[in-house]
């Protein structure tokens, strides 16, 4: 096994001095209370235990090493100022933004997801063409979640909902016009029977000028280890690239047109 070493960085004075991260080290993550399907959920047929993309790709990344994780189930805004504080080492399924990469190492890209916009298919379908129309309209969104991937300021977005079940709602009660989400993952709440919005009559609307939006891991830099966790990680993600297993999991949690990067030929 390949030994895990202190990455040698250069720190301004007060700031964490790098530590190497240890064998046994238990790794403690956060994730979205409201769950994130297909990466991220507890399977009913499994006695709840957590399962998908992300636990899978923990397994490969972390458990291979030696090293052993804690995960708990957090509000997303309370998840992302726990693991700033050091509270957390890490959390997953985090889509990045300047202010974040400020306030985390980030990982590099493990899978991406489509940008789309939801609306009512009762009222009159709203006046969007391409991503710059998002914000000519009532947007609704949830707690904590970064929408710069849709060109979109946070004050452009109503974000009081913990979940998406409470914004389609919101959407339905005429307090707002659309809803900007990642399509993979809405079809997930809607194969795990948590919110499905073709019977809510809530339709989809394409944004093809947007690029796919690509989601990481984030490490705390209030934890000494945090940039020997972040090497191991991103040598996970690039193994995982590599030899195909990133794409097979894709298959296995049924990650529709995720595009994940494909392994490199051998030349």
């Amino acid at each position: 096994m390949k030994p895990l070493l202190p990455l040698l960085v250069l720190l301004g004075s007060g700031e964490l001095s790098a530590a190497p991260l240890a064998q046994d080290q238990v790794i403690k993550v956060c994730a979205q209370s409201a769950e994130w399907p297909p990466f991220m959920y507890t399977d009913k047929a499994s006695n709840n235990k957590l399962s998908g993309y992300t636990i899978d790709f923990l397994q490969h990344s972390l458990i291979e090493r030696g090293l052993r994780y804690t995960i708990d189930l957090v509000p997303w805004k309370r998840c992302m100022e726990l693991t700033q504080r050091g509270i957390y080492d890490m959390m997953t399924d985090a889509s990045n933004s300047e202010e974040r990469a400020q306030n985390y190492l980030v990982s590099k890209p493990y899978y991406q997801q489509q940008l789309v916009y939801f609306y009512d298919k009762e009222r009159p379908r709203p006046a969007i063409h391409a991503a710059a129309d998002l914000n000519k309209v009532r947007l609704c969104g949830m707690a904590g979640y970064n929408y710069s991937g849709f060109g979109l300021k946070p004050e452009e977005v109503e974000t009081g909902s913990q979940n998406l079940a409470q914004t389609f709602q919101k959407l339905k009660h005429d307090r707002c016009d659309a809803v900007p989400e990642r399509l993979e993952v809405t079809l997930g709440y809607r194969a795990q029977g948590v919110v499905d919005f073709e019977k809510l009559m809530i339709g989809v609307g394409y944004l093809p000028d947007l690029p796919r939006s690509s989601f990481h891991l984030m490490v705390s830099r209030n934890v000494a280890y945090g940039p020997a966790l972040l090497e191991v990680l991103d040598e996970g993600i690039d193994k995982l690239n590599g030899n195909g297993v990133a794409q097979e999991l894709a298959v296995k949690y049924g990650v529709p047109g995720a595009e994940l990067p494909r392994p490199k030929s051998k030349r």
